[in-house]
């Protein structure tokens, strides 16, 4: 269960569903207007190019995670149309073992967050903080978030792929 508080954090960059708080200085900023775009160490934007989200920019803290730590997400996506309602589809593994296979409600998590649906087309920052637990296994974690709107269209897709010491 621990394991799924960071697929949690991980769901809300795809979710895009907090609302902007001071970025660390020490924070470093991935340009992603060049292809392939690689969110950092861990993050891979595995969306298509019809998908209704685009992110801009994400920093993480620390890259890679470590555990025992808070592990802060700031991210600026821009969304094509209003979503109303939707669904994130969250697969982690560990290792070969599945540790979290779920679909969560995109609005109960943009709500659990303080935002509200409907959320409105153009651009939106964010940021999340969430502390790993210290009794995370460590090793190699990949997994896939992919989002979708009200009429089951394809917002965003992140790869995830790290270690964890």
């Amino acid at each position: 269960m621990k394991s799924a508080l960071l697929c949690v954090a991980l769901c809300v960059v795809g979710a895009s569903c907090l609302s902007l708080n001071k970025v660390p200085a020490d924070t470093k900023w991935v340009d992603l207007t060049s292809e392939p775009k690689d969110l950092g160490d861990i993050w891979t934007d595995c969306s298509s190019a019809g998908d209704l989200m685009k992110i801009d920019s994400v920093t993480i803290t620390p890259d890679p995670p470590t555990k025992g730590a808070a592990l802060t997400i700031n991210a600026t996506v821009d969304f094509e149309k209003q979503v109303t309602s939707g669904s994130i589809k969250v697969d982690l593994k560990w290792g070969f073992i599945t540790v979290v296979n779920k679909e969560l409600d995109l609005c109960s998590t943009a709500k659990d967050a303080g935002v509200s649906c409907p959320i409105n087309a153009g651009s939106l920052t964010f940021h999340i903080s969430e502390a790993l637990p210290s009794a995370a296994p460590s090793g190699h974690y990949t997994g896939n978030i992919k989002a979708t709107n009200q009429d089951s269209n394809e917002l965003v897709c992140v790869d995830i792929d790290f270690h964890l010491t």
